[in-house]
């Protein structure tokens, strides 16, 4: 159980693009998710050998970002503007438990800047640069 409020609260994604079961620890500008991944959620990533696709560990580290966001009272709906740096260090083999890591690095004229790593075991198997912005409801 998490001292931190549902991810549903925290979050506009609904399954099945929801990556995030549960914030973890919050820090001032860190913070660490979890999602428990089973071979049913990535069901044609690969048949007979799933895995967890890198596209998805990076929004997960964007769904952790935004829900970093979220806890410090910022209001919006979150948008990732960017990803560079993105490097996938090991595959990921459902059944699995990764740690979602991302801290802000800079934050400048509504734009956030954030480090993440995703961990399974303690081991880094993704890491990536983050760039993203809120945007309010109703504006486009």
């Amino acid at each position: 159980m998490s001292d931190y409020p549902d991810v549903l609260t925290l979050l506009p994604h609904r399954p099945p693009a929801l990556y995030v079961d549960r914030v973890v620890s919050w820090e001032g500008m860190r913070l660490v998710a979890e999602r428990h991944f089973l071979p049913e959620d990535v069901p044609g990533h690969f048949p007979g050998r799933p895995v967890v696709p890198g596209v998805i560990m990076v929004e997960a580290l964007a769904q952790s970002l935004a829900c970093l966001a979220s806890l410090m009272g910022e209001r919006g709906n979150p948008y990732l503007t960017g990803i560079e740096k993105a490097k996938f260090r090991g595959m990921v083999v459902p059944p699995a438990t990764l740690r979602f890591e991302v801290e802000v690095t800079e934050r400048r004229m509504g734009v956030t800047w954030a480090k993440g790593k995703v961990l399974r075991d303690g081991v880094m198997v993704c890491q990536a640069s983050l760039q993203a912005v809120l945007i309010a409801e109703g504006a486009g």
